[in-house]
């Protein structure tokens, strides 16, 4: 597979949207801010998501909620596969008001786990990512939750299937 020039792409060619010349910079800045994480743990972490969404499921919707939770998990997904991620879409995707939504986004913003950035090509838009110190969290825990996954199974790695054991 031939490797692209971004850079060259990005200065070069003029019959390239605005819009492609920032995804093209998001993917391929991903990951070069800080070290590349172990595949396990994204996966755990969209294991989680896709757990969280399904809440509703078991018990009464909004009784067991705690949307900060999605907001971080979605944007730990999304940025470690180089995606953009704005406060439209993490207001979509924690299933609440636009106004909980926000006081929620604020007060992660203002434990400094995410950051807010007017997007250069529609100031109408802003894009949230997540700050280094959020990043660093959300790893810690998900190293703690693969750790203690691969204690209770006694396998090697935190996604290990687990053995058969009848009850009783």
């Amino acid at each position: 597979m031939a490797e692209i020039d971004i850079k060259s792409t990005l200065r070069h060619d003029v019959s390239v949207s605005p819009t492609a010349r920032r995804t093209l910079r998001s993917l391929s800045g991903a990951g070069r801010e800080q070290p590349p994480i172990d595949g396990e743990l994204l996966e755990l972490a969209r294991r989680i998501m896709k757990a969280r969404s399904r809440i509703g499921d078991f018990v009464p919707h909004n009784l067991l909620k705690d949307w900060a939770w999605d907001i971080l998990f979605e944007l730990f997904v999304n940025g470690e596969e180089g995606g953009i991620v704005y406060v439209k879409h993490l207001m979509l995707s924690c299933n609440t008001t636009p106004t909980s939504a926000m006081r929620i986004i604020d007060r992660l913003d203002d434990a400094n786990l995410l950051r807010r950035e007017v997007d250069e090509l529609d100031h109408r838009r802003v894009i949230v990512s997540l700050t280094p110190h959020g990043r660093k969290f959300i790893l810690a825990l998900l190293e703690t939750i693969g750790e203690r996954d691969e204690e209770e199974s006694g396998h090697r790695g935190s996604l290990a299937p687990r053995p058969y054991r009848p009850r009783g």
